[in-house]
């Protein structure tokens, strides 16, 4: 689970240290406090992307830190193997730094790593659900993964997709030798030189970026050495910036020992020296590094020419030409196979057929046996969400097409990577309504629940330990409210869940509750964030219940509420 969080100099927030425990977590405050600060720095401890415009204004960096419990997840432990990372105390502690020049460092307990390593991990550890959240989950796309995420399919489901990706591989080369002789060895022709000269010419991915940016460089090199020279004398010559600011500073600092109202404009001047200087540092570095060679032009620009022919005759990219020098090494190969091997094509491909129908129809069988277990679970939630009445549905339907693969039972049905079914949840939001897509037939509200009914029974089947809800109470209130809060309440039982909202009645049923606070000091704004006792806790939850003005009856109700979830 995740422990805590360390937060530096990020937007709003200059330096936060929080702890998180078991059970329901609450998060509040006024909209606009900074709540989805949080919930954006936790996304990016977990290797979402970050801009420099998240590092807060007057640092240079930002730092995000966070410290995860991995008792049980072997799965986490064997990725930290893989990369040499020691966890022998079941902690990690994820480390992100995110500079103002756009570059950035990651590292897991004091260790190094690429950022796409935090996000592989991260996957395991905590899933924030928010708008994006319910959003997808009126996507049919998302459907099939819910439903054998559900059915304990994901094996049944890689083992299908094997099968068609061999599948594809083999007709593939089954039409690449039903070609004429003559057009057999024109394609070899082709084929082997394409390979030859993309083979010699050592391509690299992003190489083409990486050299018109040094190219550009390169052919401006006499003016940024002029203008920088030009510049750093600006700043560190005699009578450069830099020199008058010092100046004024030691002026002011007379002045502010005779009248102290003048410190603050003392430190200004103070920062925007430090930063100046940092300035004419990086600077006088920079013009040290500028390369005037001719020679090195040169090479980059004929080697950019070169990139550029390739594209005109093989992709529109290095990736693409790479990838299309792979596809004519399979085709060449399979263009040279014997009559034989084509013999023998033919077998595997029937014998394919054979395993990949087995395995599909399988999958479907299981597909429907699991739709029905889920409708009925969900429906069983819904009710309890207050919404009696609903239907909720999964479609499981084979596409039946002359031009399909796979024969069955007389019918002949299209195969997918994933598959023979299209898989599509339904819903109707009233007794006696038709059936219909879930965007169409929810509102805001009703999306929440079914995203939360759908999360709760799923949970059994999840990876994380941590799950994070933003905007979960979107649309709802009232008595609705209450029922999604002893959902959470209940969902925390099994998971560390932590919950983002506005609602009162929700609130109250926290285990540890957070409020979110902004304000200003001395011209600046700053986000911060208190744990609260069981006081303060019930000051909270009347605040959302009656406003500004909490009076003596909604601090009645706040206690109410809150002694009715400790009991429940």
């Amino acid at each position: 689970m995740l422990t805590g969080i360390k937060i530096r100099n990020f937007v709003l927030i200059e330096n936060l240290e929080l702890e998180f425990c078991r059970g329901l977590n609450i998060l509040t405050g006024e909209t606009g406090a900074g709540k989805s600060i949080l919930i954006d720095a936790i996304s990016g401890i977990l290797g979402e992307k970050m801009s420099t415009d998240m590092i807060r204004t007057g640092f240079d960096r930002a730092i995000l830190e966070g410290i995860f419990e991995i008792e049980e997840r072997s799965e986490v432990k064997s990725l930290l193997s893989g990369s040499g990372i020691d966890c022998e105390d079941n902690e990690i502690i994820i480390k992100r730094e995110l500079y103002s020049n756009g570059k950035g460092r990651c590292f897991i307990n004091s260790t190094q790593v690429p950022v796409a390593k935090i996000k592989e991990i991260g996957e395991y550890l905590l899933v924030i659900h928010g708008q994006n959240e319910q959003q997808s989950i009126s996507r049919t796309s998302r459907h099939r993964e819910l439903l054998d995420n559900f059915g304990d399919n994901e094996k049944a489901v890689e083992t299908v997709r094997n099968l068609y990706a061999q599948l594809s591989n083999i007709k593939e080369k089954i039409e690449s030798n039903k070609m004429d002789e003559r057009e057999k060895n024109r394609k070899i022709e082709y084929l082997s030189f394409a390979i030859k000269e993309i083979s010699s010419a050592g391509l690299k991915l992003n190489e083409e970026e990486d050299l018109k940016e040094e190219s550009n460089i390169l052919s401006n090199s006499e003016k940024l050495f002029k203008h920088i020279k030009d510049a750093s004398e600006y700043m560190r010559g005699d009578s450069g910036v830099i020199q008058n600011l010092k100046r004024a500073e030691k002026s002011l600092s007379i002045i502010s020992d005779i009248d102290p109202n003048v410190t603050e404009n003392l430190e200004a001047v103070r920062n925007a020296l430090y930063t100046l200087e940092d300035s004419a540092t990086f600077l006088r570095e920079y013009e040290q590094s500028i390369n005037f060679s001719p020679e090195r032009i040169n090479e980059v620009e004929e080697r950019l020419s070169l990139i550029s022919s390739f594209k005109k005759k093989y992709g529109n990219s290095i990736k693409e030409i790479l990838e299309f020098r792979e596809k004519s090494e399979n085709e060449l190969e399979s263009i040279s196979s014997s009559e034989e091997a084509i013999e023998k094509l033919n077998e595997r491909h029937k014998q394919l057929i054979a395993e990949t129908k087995a395995a599909a129809v399988e999958l479907s069988d299981r597909r429907v046996k699991a739709a029905k277990i889920l409708e009925e679970k969900v429906m069983s939630e819904l009710n309890e969400l207050n919404m009696k009445g609903t239907t909720f549905r999964v479609s499981v339907q084979r596409e039946i097409n002359s031009n399909g693969e796979i024969e069955h039972n007389g019918k002949t049905y299209m195969l997918y990577p994933h598959g023979l079914d299209r898989i599509e949840f339904l819903m109707a939001a009233n007794e006696g309504s038709d059936l219909v897509k879930l965007v169409k037939a929810a509102s805001g509200g009703e999306m929440s629940r079914i995203m939360l009914a759908l999360k709760k029974v799923i949970l059994s089947k999840d990876i994380v330990d941590t799950l994070i809800f933003d905007e979960v109470d979107a649309g709802i209130s009232g008595k609705t409210a209450e029922i999604v809060g002893r959902k959470l309440k209940s969902l925390a039982a099994e998971r560390q869940v932590l919950v983002i909202t506005h609602l009162a009645q929700i609130a109250a049923m926290s285990d540890n509750h957070y409020s979110v606070h902004k304000y200003s000091e001395q011209g600046k704004t700053f986000t911060s964030v208190k744990h609260l006792s069981r006081k303060d806790k019930v000051d909270e939850v009347a605040r959302m219940l009656a406003g500004e003005k909490i009076t003596d009856l909604s601090i009645q109700h706040a206690e109410e509420m809150i002694s009715m979830a400790e009991k429940s």
